[in-house]
Protein backbone atom coordinates (compact mmCIF):
# COMPACT_ATOMS: atom_id res chain seq x y z
CA UNK A 1 0.00 0.00 0.00
CA UNK A 2 2.79 2.45 0.91
CA UNK A 3 4.66 1.57 -2.26
CA UNK A 4 1.55 2.21 -4.38
CA UNK A 5 1.00 5.56 -2.68
CA UNK A 6 4.64 6.52 -3.26
CA UNK A 7 4.44 5.60 -6.95
CA UNK A 8 1.24 7.64 -7.37
CA UNK A 9 2.80 10.62 -5.59
CA UNK A 10 5.95 10.51 -7.72
CA UNK A 11 3.89 10.15 -10.93
CA UNK A 12 1.72 13.15 -10.07
CA UNK A 13 4.79 15.19 -9.10
CA UNK A 14 6.52 14.30 -12.39
CA UNK A 15 3.43 15.25 -14.43
CA UNK A 16 3.11 18.59 -12.64
CA UNK A 17 6.82 19.30 -13.14
CA UNK A 18 6.63 18.43 -16.84
CA UNK A 19 3.54 20.58 -17.34
CA UNK A 20 5.31 23.51 -15.73
CA UNK A 21 8.26 23.15 -18.08
CA UNK A 22 6.08 23.68 -21.15
CA UNK A 23 4.48 26.94 -20.06
CA UNK A 24 6.03 30.38 -20.42
CA UNK A 25 7.59 31.80 -17.27
CA UNK A 26 5.43 33.91 -14.99
CA UNK A 27 7.56 36.94 -15.90
CA UNK A 28 6.51 36.61 -19.55
CA UNK A 29 2.84 36.60 -18.65
CA UNK A 30 0.68 39.62 -19.35
CA UNK A 31 -0.36 41.46 -16.21
CA UNK A 32 -2.58 44.10 -17.87
CA UNK A 33 -4.58 43.61 -21.07
CA UNK A 34 -4.51 42.95 -23.90
CA UNK A 35 -6.94 45.76 -24.63
CA UNK A 36 -8.36 46.92 -27.97
CA UNK A 37 -7.53 50.60 -27.46
CA UNK A 38 -8.82 51.84 -30.83
CA UNK A 39 -10.94 50.09 -33.46
CA UNK A 40 -11.88 51.61 -36.82
CA UNK A 41 -13.24 50.13 -40.04
CA UNK A 42 -9.74 49.16 -41.24
CA UNK A 43 -7.40 48.99 -38.24
CA UNK A 44 -7.14 48.20 -34.56
CA UNK A 45 -4.60 49.22 -31.89
CA UNK A 46 -3.96 46.65 -29.15
CA UNK A 47 -1.99 47.25 -25.94
CA UNK A 48 -0.81 45.19 -22.93
CA UNK A 49 1.78 45.14 -20.14
CA UNK A 50 4.18 42.47 -18.89
CA UNK A 51 6.28 42.19 -15.72
CA UNK A 52 9.58 42.14 -17.61
CA UNK A 53 10.71 43.45 -21.00
CA UNK A 54 10.55 41.13 -23.98
CA UNK A 55 9.63 41.07 -27.65
CA UNK A 56 6.04 40.06 -28.37
CA UNK A 57 4.01 39.34 -31.49
CA UNK A 58 0.27 39.17 -32.16
CA UNK A 59 -1.24 36.38 -34.23
CA UNK A 60 -4.65 37.24 -35.63
CA UNK A 61 -7.30 36.23 -38.12
CA UNK A 62 -11.04 35.98 -38.70
CA UNK A 63 -11.33 32.51 -37.17
CA UNK A 64 -9.89 31.44 -33.79
CA UNK A 65 -8.48 28.28 -35.37
CA UNK A 66 -6.87 30.18 -38.27
CA UNK A 67 -4.91 33.08 -36.77
CA UNK A 68 -2.29 33.06 -39.53
CA UNK A 69 -1.44 36.76 -39.77
CA UNK A 70 1.23 38.21 -37.47
CA UNK A 71 2.41 41.64 -36.40
CA UNK A 72 5.34 42.41 -34.10
CA UNK A 73 4.55 44.67 -31.15
CA UNK A 74 6.43 47.88 -30.35
CA UNK A 75 7.81 48.09 -26.81
CA UNK A 76 7.80 51.18 -24.61
CA UNK A 77 11.12 52.60 -23.36
CA UNK A 78 11.13 50.24 -20.37
CA UNK A 79 10.06 47.31 -22.57
CA UNK A 80 7.10 46.32 -20.39
CA UNK A 81 4.29 48.06 -22.26
CA UNK A 82 3.53 46.72 -25.72
CA UNK A 83 1.46 48.08 -28.60
CA UNK A 84 0.58 46.80 -32.03
CA UNK A 85 -1.48 48.33 -34.81
CA UNK A 86 -3.23 45.90 -37.12
CA UNK A 87 -3.86 47.52 -40.51
CA UNK A 88 -5.69 46.44 -43.65
CA UNK A 89 -8.66 44.96 -41.77
CA UNK A 90 -12.09 44.44 -43.34
CA UNK A 91 -14.99 46.62 -42.10
CA UNK A 92 -17.66 45.09 -39.87
CA UNK A 93 -15.65 41.89 -39.34
CA UNK A 94 -14.86 39.97 -36.16
CA UNK A 95 -11.16 39.23 -35.58
CA UNK A 96 -9.47 36.94 -33.09
CA UNK A 97 -5.98 37.46 -31.70
CA UNK A 98 -3.43 35.98 -29.31
CA UNK A 99 -0.16 37.43 -27.96
CA UNK A 100 2.90 35.19 -28.30
CA UNK A 101 6.50 35.51 -27.11
CA UNK A 102 9.69 35.01 -29.15
CA UNK A 103 9.59 31.27 -28.45
CA UNK A 104 6.16 31.09 -30.10
CA UNK A 105 4.42 30.38 -26.78
CA UNK A 106 1.03 31.93 -26.10
CA UNK A 107 1.16 34.47 -23.28
CA UNK A 108 -2.51 35.45 -23.55
CA UNK A 109 -5.79 33.80 -24.16
CA UNK A 110 -7.64 34.32 -27.42
CA UNK A 111 -9.09 37.84 -27.58
CA UNK A 112 -11.56 39.28 -30.02
CA UNK A 113 -12.70 42.60 -31.46
CA UNK A 114 -14.96 43.66 -34.32
CA UNK A 115 -14.15 46.42 -36.78
CA UNK A 116 -16.84 49.05 -37.24
CA UNK A 117 -18.86 49.37 -40.46
CA UNK A 118 -17.27 51.35 -43.30
CA UNK A 119 -17.43 55.07 -42.61
CA UNK A 120 -18.54 54.74 -38.97
CA UNK A 121 -16.70 56.55 -36.20
CA UNK A 122 -13.87 54.58 -34.56
CA UNK A 123 -14.28 53.18 -31.06
CA UNK A 124 -11.77 54.41 -28.49
CA UNK A 125 -11.37 52.43 -25.27
CA UNK A 126 -11.14 54.12 -21.89
CA UNK A 127 -8.64 51.42 -20.91
CA UNK A 128 -5.35 52.56 -22.43
CA UNK A 129 -1.90 51.07 -21.82
CA UNK A 130 0.69 53.86 -21.39
CA UNK A 131 3.23 54.37 -24.16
Amino acid sequence: MKLTLAVVFISVFALCFAAGQNSPSQDQQINNGPVAEYVSDSNCALGWSTRVPGAMTVRYGTEPSKMTQTKEAVESNDGRNHHVRLDGLTPNTRYYFRVINTAGEAVSGVGTFQTVAAGESPIKSKAIIPQ
